[in-house]
């Protein structure tokens, strides 16, 4: 191993722990070319993926390739008004925003940020680009990212993107370390996220 990148020997070897094992219980495996329905949206990999059993919200899955420390792909279909990306995980001290019909488009930057900041408890949360973008057959928004967790260095970073579509929300999310996980598992995230249509 190369000691000038030390970030990526501590990935390597999360990714030797996590690993890519056989889908277990509790995980469905998502094969490569086959459609993927979310509620109304339709997602379809290009290579194989994981999907945890358990739900981000009501209306939200997450998929990894190599344990969501690694990286994840999160995909939200139809949130409805007063209702919130992530389930609630601690009403009275870090609320989880709330989704309003009403917003405009370049506030789903910061609708996304504190609903990401409060799912993951990141107090360092910095938007670097934030632009509109095609997404799911309208006008939506792009967020890109870059964040660290409480007690943690390493650097991660993330690609977002959001729409309102008949007064509901919409959105992807693609998540990793900046080190080697981020780049590498980029275009398929960009590759989904283009071609995810309702």
């Amino acid at each position: 191993m190369n000691a000038r990148f030390p970030g990526l020997i501590v990935a390597a070897g999360l990714a030797a722990a996590l690993g890519s094992a056989p889908v277990q219980a509790g995980w469905k495996q998502l094969p490569a070319g086959t459609p993927v329905k979310v509620g109304p949206l339709s997602v379809t990999p290009s290579t194989d993926w994981n999907q945890a059993s358990a739900k981000l919200g009501q209306q939200g899955v997450a998929w990894t390739h190599d344990g969501f420390e690694l990286n994840a792909f999160e995909t939200f279909a139809g949130v409805p008004v007063g209702g919130s990306l992530y389930k609630e995980r601690n009403r009275k001290r870090n609320p989880m925003p709330k989704f309003d019909a009403t917003i405009l488009l370049p506030e789903l930057a910061d609708f996304f940020e504190r609903s990401f900041r409060a799912q993951h408890g990141v107090t360092d949360f910095v938007v670097e680009e934030a632009g509109p973008v095609e997404f799911a057959g309208t006008r939506g928004l792009q967020v890109r990212y870059r964040y660290t967790l409480p007690n943690d260095e390493l650097a991660r970073q993330g690609i977002a993107r959001l729409a309102v579509i008949d007064k509901r929300l919409f959105a992807t999310n693609f998540y990793a370390p900046s080190v080697h996980y981020f780049a590498a598992g980029l275009p398929e995230a960009e590759t989904l996220m283009t071609k995810a249509r309702r």
